[in-house]
């Protein structure tokens, strides 16, 4: 989504008195951890707590969207990809799924999916006048709805190949291995699946340890969250083709002289995978 000149406008009253803030949002921490504006105070004080346990988290965070922008772009180059739909897209901020998209090719439509308050209002805001990016307000964890959503069926083929984007989204959700599926199944083959999950070891060594108390931290404000092991991840894209390198953690995703995070510690937290149906 563009940074246009109200994108850092204050939520006006109607979606101020919707906004609940006594608690911190997702979409608003993580735009935080990115640099970006729309927040609040709730989100402010935790993310202090939170760069308390781990400071490497805002890199951490700014080299999903790194790593983002590359497999869109190789969803472009390598698939032909030309339709995206980002789901928990979550707040307008750099390296926008539909800027990476249309400049792969300017033919390119993207749908943003997210049911966060103040995403959908910047979101949509930000979109209005846009004829090749759209909104949905719906839940990624509802599949049926997401899919059927009229910004979704108006903007999007699904007899043709699509770029799915769950990017730090499945370990909010209860069923990532369900939710995936029932998407996966909604497209054709030479679709692509790009996913990035928080990994927990559960192993009782060093990096679990780190990843726990992550996880506790982040759990005070969002009781879903729930990091996962490699294997469980690994189930979410288990009988699609792995684009290489394959399931790996961050930092390993990049040649070696391309790596910003350290390989040895806050690098692993995070497993990314490029996939295609085949």
């Amino acid at each position: 989504m563009p940074r246009h000149d109200d994108t850092h406008r204050p939520p006006r009253a109607d979606e101020a008195a919707a906004i609940d803030l006594a608690r911190a949002s997702q979409a608003r921490v993580y735009d935080l951890l990115l640099g970006g504006k729309n927040n609040f105070e709730v989100d402010r004080q935790f993310v202090q707590e939170l760069l308390k346990i781990a400071p490497e988290i805002s890199e951490l965070t700014r080299q999903n969207r790194r790593w983002l922008a590359d497999a869109i772009g190789r969803m472009s180059a390598d698939g032909g990809i030309d339709q995206f739909l980002d789901l928990g897209a979550g707040l307008p901020t750099a390296l926008n799924t539909h800027d990476i998209a249309l400049h792969a090719d300017a033919a390119a439509k993207v749908v943003y999916v997210d049911n966060d308050l103040t995403a959908v209002s910047h979101g949509q805001a930000l979109l209005a006048d846009d004829r090749r990016s759209f909104f949905a307000d719906a839940d990624v964890a509802d599949p049926a709805a997401v899919l059927s959503h009229p910004a979704v069926t108006e903007a999007l083929d699904l007899t043709r190949p699509v770029g799915i984007l769950l990017g730090l989204v499945l370990h909010s959700i209860p069923d990532p291995a369900g939710v995936v599926a029932d998407y996966l199944a909604a497209v054709p083959s030479g679709s692509y699946l790009a996913l990035t999950h928080p990994l927990n070891p559960r192993d009782g060594g060093r990096l679990a340890e780190f990843a726990t108390a992550i996880e506790e931290k982040l759990r005070d404000a969002f009781p879903h969250i729930r990091f996962r092991t490699r294997d469980e991840i690994a189930e979410l894209v288990t009988g699609l083709d792995l684009a290489r390198p394959g399931l790996v953690d961050l930092a390993s995703w990049w040649p070696d002289g391309e790596r910003t995070l350290n390989a040895s510690g806050t690098g692993r937290l995070v497993l990314v995978a490029l996939a295609r149906k085949p």
